[in-house]
Order: C-alpha cells, then sequence, then structure tokens
C-alpha cells in the first residue's frame, strides 16, 4: 500500500520477459535430460496450481506439450480460449509460444505427441499430487485412458514432484510477481480488520476482501476465499452460504473470526492467515493465538537456504511440544508451486474432535511431503502456524522468501492475530 492507495495505482505491473521463458525452458530441458525424456505433458486441466503457465506464461485449461528438441504447442479445450489469447497478444502481451490449438482430449493429444516426438521417454506432470483438493492428481479419468491407450508401447512416467521441485527457485522477475500479489494481500487482511464489528454479515467481509484483490489485479486460487466466525470452531473452508441454501452469519461480540486469503498475480501466489478476536479474546483463543506465534518464530529462527524442510517444520513443532497444543493443517508449505506439505504429528494424542469422525481416519496423510527438500534460495513458503485446545483453533501467517542468508517477510498485518474492540 501507498498512503492507502493500492500500489497499482501508482506502479506499473510486473510483467514476465522472454528471459524469463529462456530459463524456465532451459531448466526444463535439463530436467528432461536429467531423466531421460523426449517430451514432457505438463497438465493445466482445472489444477489448482496451473502447470501449464510454467512453461507456457498462459493458463487455457489445457497442457502443454513441451519435446526435448521441438518448439512446445500449448493444447486446449475450446477456441473461445485461444480468441482471448489472441486478443491479449494482440495488445501487446508478450507470446512465449506459437502454437495454441484446440482437441484436449487423450486420443487428439496423443496423435500430436506421436508427431512431435514418435518415440522415447514420456514425463508427465499432474498424475501424483498433494496439494489442496488434489490428494488423486488432477489429469482427468478419461483423457489418462485414452492417452495410453493411443500411445502404445511408450514408456510414460510421472516427473510431477521432480516439476515441483524444478519449479521452486524464483528468479527476481518472479519475485516481482509475487511481492505483488503480498501487497494485495496485505491490504486485503487490513480491509478485513476494517469491516468486522458485531452485526456485521460475512457478505460484507467476503465482499471486502475479494473486491481490494481484484483492484489489485489479482486472481484467486481454489478456493477462493476461506472464511469462518463464531467460537470455538474447527471449521475450515468457504463459508456455508457459498454453496449451502443457509442464512448468512453476522458477527456477534467474543467472535473469532479467521480468513485464509489466495491472491495470485501472474500465476504467483501468496497466502494469508488472518484471525480477529472481536473484543477481548477468551483466554484459550489468546493462549493458541500466542502458540502460533511463537511457532512462527520459530520457524523464522532457522529459516534459510540449505536447511531440510524437516528442518523446519521440527523447529516450527516445538512451541506446540511445549504448550500442549495440536495442529489440524500444515504448520508451512511451499508455494508456487503448493506440493510440498509441513503436517505434524505433535501432541496428536489431544486431537480427539477428529479422532471420533466416522469413517477412515481422516489425518492419514503423511507427515511430510518432501521431507528431505533442500530448500533453494529464492522458494516461497506460506508460514501457517495453527494452534489448537480441544476445538478452539487459531491460525495466523503470511508468505515469506528464502534468502541464502535467511529470509524476507512480504507480510505483517496477518502474522498475528489482531484484536478489534466491540
Amino acid at each position: 500500500m501507498m498512503n492507502g492507495v493500492p500500489r497499482a495505482a501508482h506502479t506499473p505491473a510486473p510483467t514476465l520477459s522472454l528471459a524469463e521463458r529462456d530459463r524456465r525452458w532451459a531448466r526444463t530441458r535439463a530436467l528432461m535430460g536429467e531423466l531421460d525424456l523426449d517430451l514432457i505433458l505438463v497438465g493445466g486441466f482445472r489444477s489448482r496450481d496451473h502447470y501449464e503457465h510454467y512453461v507456457s506464461n498462459d493458463y487455457i485449461e489445457g497442457a502443454v506439450i513441451f519435446p526435448r528438441d521441438e518448439a512446445p504447442m500449448t493444447v486446449t479445450w475450446g477456441a473461445t480460449r485461444i480468441f482471448r489469447a489472441e486478443d491479449s497478444f494482440a495488445r501487446g502481451a508478450v507470446r512465449w509460444i506459437d502454437q495454441y490449438v484446440t482437441g484436449l482430449d487423450g486420443a487428439a493429444v496423443a496423435g500430436r505427441i506421436k508427431d512431435l516426438s514418435p518415440r522415447g521417454r514420456i514425463g508427465v506432470v499432474g498424475l501424483e499430487t498433494q496439494t489442496a483438493g488434489e490428494f488423486s492428481g488432477f489429469i482427468p479419468a478419461r483423457f489418462w485412458i485414452d492417452l495410453t491407450e493411443n500411445l502404445p508401447g511408450r514408456e510414460i512416467v510421472d516427473i510431477s514432484w521432480k516439476f515441483n521441485e524444478m519449479m521452486l527457485p524464483k528468479s527476481e522477475e518472479e519475485l516481482a510477481l509475487v511481492r505483488w500479489a503480498a501487497d494485495a494481500a496485505e491490504a486485503a487482511s487490513q480491509a478485513m480488520l476494517d469491516t468486522v464489528a458485531p452485526g456485521v454479515p460475512e457478505t460484507e467481509i467476503y465482499a471486502a476482501v475479494l473486491a481490494t484483490l481484484v483492484r489489485h489485479g489479482c486472481g484467486m486460487r481454489y478456493p477462493t476465499l476461506i472464511l469462518n466466525s463464531g467460537s470455538p470452531s474447527l471449521a475450515w473452508g468457504p463459508p456455508r452460504w457459498t454453496t449451502t441454501a443457509e442464512p448468512v452469519r453476522r458477527i456477534a461480540e467474543r467472535d473469532l473470526v479467521m480468513a485464509e486469503i489466495f491472491p495470485t498475480f501472474g500465476n504467483a501466489e501468496v497466502q494469508v492467515q488472518m484471525s480477529i478476536a472481536v473484543g477481548k479474546p477468551e483466554p484459550t483463543i489468546a493462549q493458541c493465538a500466542a502458540v502460533a506465534r511463537a511457532s512462527y518464530e520459530a520457524g523464522l529462527s532457522v529459516l534459510r537456504a540449505g536447511i531440510t524442510f524437516s528442518e523446519l517444520v521440527h523447529a516450527m513443532e516445538e512451541p506446540l511440544r511445549e504448550a500442549d497444543c495440536w495442529a489440524l493443517t500444515p504448520l508451512v508449505h511451499s508455494l508456487n508451486p503448493q506440493a510440498f506439505l509441513g503436517f505434524t504429528r505433535v501432541n496428536d494424542q489431544d486431537a480427539a474432535p477428529v479422532a471420533t469422525l466416522p469413517g477412515p481416519a481422516p489425518r492419514n496423510l503423511p507427515q511430510l511431503t518432501g521431507s528431505e527438500l533442500v530448500l533453494p534460495a529464492g522458494a516461497t513458503l506460506a508460514f501457517e502456524p495453527n494452534a489448537c485446545i480441544g476445538r478452539t483453533r487459531v491460525v495466523s501467517g503470511g508468505t515469506v522468501i528464502v534468502t541464502d542468508t535467511g529470509y524476507e517477510e512480504i507480510n505483517s498485518l496477518p502474522c498475528r492475530m489482531q484484536i478489534t474492540h466491540a
């Protein structure tokens, strides 16, 4: 923000250059050489992280066919998506890929793959992912069946994790996009704080946050905006009234209002966790907020390029361990892409509300994905420590950039629970 006015009103928005394209393509082809691949199919489809964007600087809900020795091709499901892209190029947007074609079904894509690369190993991005809502990948089953049936004898390997790791270190051009999105997130957090008050409906808070992001030229990742109010509660997700016919809740005194905000700019995402106590917080809420902040600071105390992801998570666990708190969601995870998740099982014996749910244990995900990942400089992380006591939960945090000597915090307001007076 600049004097309370969105930075977008004063500063031209950053963009990505053809030099950035060449950097990404070189990294992609180096990975292909390392894995002995002749072609990669980079899935976008309806994925949360829009992986096709990494090699195309575009997201048209399709996929990119990326041969090692030929020009890549973007495939989408409808002509309207191509017309939209062509309009942008006519206005001066930098075009990374020349060929945009329709025909996003498995058989048609298999035919194009055979034309571009008649033999050799094929890598696929999108079968094995662990991000929110995509624990079984995001490539449609019918597409995959038709693709493989029309490529008999070809060796096809999933390379999602290697591709995720390759994407982590960001260039200065990419970090400019991240910082722009972080500025929007900070402004949206302030808008939320300014709006929350007794009697205000959740709809007004939701609208204030999203309007602020849009004014910064940002899009929103799935699930657009998480917003929950009341106390105590372990609920987490979009407001129920966005999908279910039920009354909109109004804020009450002594409420805890929490939101997870997901702005993206140029496919660069930041996440912030905004928690607001309405009036003097209940003692348990205050304790959870203090533990969440201590976890945040513990993570910063060890963060630098060269440590492993598990070292970071274990540092963030210690305040929870000491305070007898448990955590419902990851303490930290990677961004751009959101692939490496820092779940913790510290004090899991206290997670009784979860243990009593019917059906298979919902906390059967691995404690960490990418535990031995060595964090590179330029990686972006969502610090989102959450502390739970019984059914009371507080989460706070923002986005942090890893540097050679430590870190760069690009959010501040949401990194501790705020209090607004009733």
